[in-house]
């Protein structure tokens, strides 16, 4: 039974890692502002993440089944009763499985962050620019047509050079 949870996690850990070579061109993209395969890039992301969502439930339902493992609170705790059940061997092999697992998710979420953060950067940048370079306008954006714009500057093109 061991060896079906080690498949199942070892599976999850290699669906982190694509998620984190996807989010590697993601980053890059941002950086480069290659918008043009952007859409698809995400779209891969969401494909995989919907993979992973598959996995963890069945890995969920897998340890579910496992003696001393259900109807406990905390999902490590139960894993690591488990783990300790096994042989040596198995003890190892699965603890570095989960720890493989945690650090994989743990890279992501500090790449996410740090993509986000860098977003934030120069989102920030461009409305200080905008105001100083436009200082008439207080901070406003506006359409074509003339109307006021929210302040929102998920997208911005910019016709003329400055």
């Amino acid at each position: 039974m061991y060896k079906l949870c080690s498949q199942v996690l070892g599976r999850e850990a290699g669906l982190l890692q694509r998620i984190a070579e996807a989010q590697k061109k993601v980053r890059d993209a941002v950086v480069r502002r290659e918008w043009a395969d952007f859409d698809s890039l995400l779209a891969a992301i969401g494909r995989i993440a919907g993979e992973l969502e598959g996995l963890e439930a069945e890995r969920q339902a897998l340890f579910g089944r496992l003696p001393g493992f259900s109807g406990l609170p905390d999902g490590e705790a139960g894993f690591f009763r488990f783990a300790a059940s096994l042989p040596p061997e198995g003890q190892k092999e699965m603890a570095a499985k989960y720890r493989e697992l945690k650090m994989a998710a743990l890279r992501i979420r500090i790449n996410n962050e740090n993509l986000l953060a860098y977003v934030a950067g120069i989102k920030a940048t461009m409305s200080a620019f905008i105001e100083s370079a436009f200082p008439d306008r207080r901070g406003r954006v506006y359409s074509r047509s003339g109307a006021v714009m929210p302040q929102d500057m998920r997208c911005m093109v910019l016709n003329r050079s400055l």
